[in-house]
Formats: C-alpha cells, sequence, structure tokens
C-alpha cells in the first residue's frame, strides 16, 4: 500500500519550538512508501519504520510535529532505495500527525505519520479457542456482494467465472452481507483464508501468494471494509481469526522488482523448492543440508521463501502482525505454512505477538499426521532440545490433490483431520 492510504510521525521535543508543518516541503514522489502504516502509543513492540523510495538512504531523518517521539537510529540496506528507522515511541507521547523529515544538503521534505492513542484494554483482548466452532470461507468462493470489484485496473488476474482455478468474484461485501446465515449455524468464530492482495497472474484466488501485506487486496475491498467486516462479526458474537503467511510471499510482491537486501528471500542459483522433510526440524542426526533445503527452499516457484533469520525481516513480520490485530481488532491468527518457517526466528515472532497481546490465540498449520512431529510444534511443550514455540496450538491438514500453486507435488492425498 502507497502513503497515500497513510500517514507519518513525531518529534524528539525537548522544548524546542513548535514546528511548522508549512516550514517544509511535503514529499512529491521521494517517498514511495513507510511501514508500518501507523501506531498507537503505548505499545510493546518496538516500532522500525521500512521507507521505501528512490535514494532514499542518502538521506537524513528526523521526527517533528509534537512530544514523546524521536528517532533513535538509522539503518541502510543493499540497496539504497530503502532505510530503515528504529523510532522510540516514549510511554508519555502524545496522539497525533508527526513528520518524517528527510534532508540532504539544503533539500528537505516531509512525510506525515500518524501515531494514534491505543484503544482502552486493546492489549487484554482475548481470543478463540477450543470452546468456539469456526466457520472456514474462502471470500473469493463465498459471496460477492461487489460485482463493480471483481476485476480492477491495477490488479493482473481478472475474473472468469468459468475457469477452474480463476477468480471468481466473491469479496468482503459478500461477507458481511451473509453474517446472519454464519451466525445462525451456531458458528461463534470465522477463519477467512488470506485476504491481503495476491496479484500473481493466475490461480491468485486463494490468497496465499501477499502482493503487499499492509493492503487487502482491492478485489476484496480496502482496509477500511476489512475493519467494518471485522466490527460487524463482532456485533453478530463472531470473532475473526486472520488467515497469514510468513514462510513465503509472491513473486507478484512489489519488494521483488527491488529487494532490500540481497538475503531478504532465499535465493539460489536456479529454483530450488523445499524437501518438505518436517522430521529434519526435531531430529538430532539430521543433516544440516536437509535442514536447510526444508527452512529455505520456495513452497512452490510462485512463493519466494522468506529469510527470517534477517533480523528487518523479522521485525517487519512482528509489526505487521501487530498492526492488523490493533488497526483491525483481530481475535486470533492462523499461520499457514508453520514447520517451513525458520523455527528460531518464528518462536521470537510467537512470543513478540503474544508479548503485546497475552491472551492472544496464534495456531500453526503442520501437514503432518505424525502425533509427536505435531506436539512438538504446541506451545510449552517439553522438547528435548528445549525448543517452545510460543505457539498455542498446532492444526493438522493434508493435501487431497494439488490446487494451482498451493501444494507441492511431493505431497500424498490424505484425509483431512
Amino acid at each position: 500500500m502507497t502513503l497515500a492510504a497513510a500517514g507519518l510521525l513525531s518529534c524528539t521535543g525537548t522544548g524546542q519550538s513548535a514546528f511548522d508543518p508549512a516550514s517544509v516541503a511535503d514529499a512529491s514522489g521521494e517517498v514511495t512508501r513507510v511501514e508500518p502504516l501507523s501506531w498507537w502509543t503505548g505499545m510493546q513492540t518496538p516500532l522500525q519504520l521500512l521507507v521505501n523510495g528512490a535514494g532514499i538512504a542518502a538521506y537524513d531523518v528526523r521526527i517533528e510535529g509534537g512530544q514523546g517521539v524521536g528517532v533513535k537510529a538509522r539503518h541502510k540496506a543493499d540497496s539504497p532505495n530503502y532505510l530503515f528507522v528504529d523510532v522510540k515511541v516514549k510511554p508519555d507521547a502524545e496522539p497525533g500527525t508527526y513528520y518524517l523529515v528527510f534532508s540532504q544538503g539544503e533539500r528537505q521534505f516531509k512525510v506525515p505519520y500518524e501515531i494514534a492513542a491505543r484503544a482502552e484494554g486493546s492489549a487484554a483482548r482475548k481470543s478463540f479457542t477450543t470452546a468456539d466452532m469456526i466457520y472456514l470461507l474462502m471470500p473469493d468462493r463465498f459471496a460477492n456482494g461487489d460485482a463493480s470489484n471483481d476485476s480492477t485496473p491495477h490488479t493482473r488476474e481478472r475474473a472468469d467465472r468459468s475457469a477452474f482455478f480463476g477468480r471468481h468474484g466473491g469479496d468482503l461485501q459478500g461477507m458481511i452481507d451473509h453474517l446472519d446465515y454464519i451466525a445462525g449455524l451456531g458458528a461463534t468464530a470465522v477463519w477467512p483464508t488470506p485476504l491481503l492482495l495476491d496479484d500473481e497472474p493466475e490461480g491468485s484466488y486463494h490468497g496465499y501468494a501477499c502482493g503487499d501485506y499492509y493492503r487487502i487486496d482491492p478485489r476484496f475491498g480496502s482496509n477500511e471494509l476489512y475493519r467494518e467486516f471485522v466490527g460487524k462479526a463482532h456485533e453478530h458474537g463472531l470473532k475473526v481469526i486472520m488467515d497469514i503467511v510468513t514462510n513465503h510471499c509472491g513473486t507478484g510482491h512489489w519488494w521483488m522488482k527491488d529487494l532490500p537486501f540481497r538475503d531478504w528471500i532465499h535465493q539460489f542459483p536456479e529454483y530450488t523448492g523445499t524437501n518438505v522433510c518436517f522430521s529434519t526440524n526435531m531430529d538430532p542426526n539430521a543433516s544440516r543440508y536437509d535442514l536447510d533445503l526444508q527452512e529455505s527452499g520456495w513452497f512452490v516457484p510462485s512463493m519466494p521463501d522468506m529469510n527470517l533469520d534477517n533480523p528487518y525481516v523479522l521485525q517487519y513480520f512482528k509489526q505487521w502482525a501487530v498492526w492488523w490485530i490493533e488497526y483491525a481488532g483481530l481475535d486470533g491468527f492462523r499461520v499457514d505454512t508453520y514447520p517451513y518457517n525458520e523455527k528460531v526466528p518464528m518462536s521470537e515472532w510467537c512470543a513478540a505477538v503474544r508479548r503485546e497481546y497475552p491472551d492472544f490465540n496464534i495456531v500453526g498449520e503442520c501437514w503432518t499426521s505424525s502425533i509427536p512431529q505435531l506436539a512438538y510444534w504446541q506451545g510449552g511443550n517439553p522438547n528435548k532440545d528445549g525448543f517452545d514455540s510460543h505457539c498455542r496450538r498446532s492444526w493438522i491438514s493434508r493435501c487431497r490433490r494439488p490446487s494451482a500453486g498451493r501444494c507441492p507435488p511431493t505431497r500424498s492425498a490424505g484425509a483431512r483431520a
């Protein structure tokens, strides 16, 4: 998502005169993205902004516009078109609109950033449990509530209901329109498959090849409509579980044209897929080669494997998860392809989310029918190697048949458990 849909951050504020926004020109194309899109006061998660723009690494940056917010450090990436900015938000920081002021010599420009007041009781939110009856739906195939967004000018795959693996037009409005139906079945929680932008040229209906981690796919609706869906679901007594993917993005993701770091994703001289050998995560006799291939190999050719061992990638995903919980009012996460992630940073990710929201439930998809292997991923399990996933539940599922870029062909068919 571009800055047109966002805002930006505040100043060190140590008794200096008030900042006049009119004294610095607005950015005019120099900055294309700042992520996270916004933030809140009173958060536990450290804030590190990803700033993207042509040659932005050559600029200094400061924060103006209020009290209690300032730049701690700036970090350059391999690409000159990225800057990572560590931001300090003090406990007494004032909510409001701040400004990132970029400077190079006498040249200056600013970008607004919103630091909002955190909703009261947000950290203490409750989550879904084994007492809930969860309704799973695939948004593209559920209900079409707005035919005008079936195809959009800036997404590659157009709607075609005659195509088996094509997009059929289901959307958020259709989901909102049928909340009475879902609640009437006795469901107490709803789990839609991913709603974030998937801009692959074909087979994008499932949403698991993310093209922008901060943007709802416009063929489903908008960020604002997603937040409305969550709110209306709550009015119907339904919790909302967001289906997310940390293991991989899609080849259509905006950063694939210019990666921040060479090791932002796992790269090989030629396409290399995962070996789907989950036992390498807990087998003390497994070879390092097999474990590396399990963690680093791509899920399928259209899904580049993210490198969570890169600390900037890991921090990006921690903040992204927290941002969606806080912004949309979420009740839980279902993490796709959980064992394919690097397990130690993924454990840190889970711990970070639950440090911000102690009662928040995170479940991970584990494609195995081996109970001992499944138990390894359960948070608090007494694993012999001391590993703790901090994941509350592991869900078993197996692929009945390969589906347009989702299931590696090496997986065998089997009953869904």
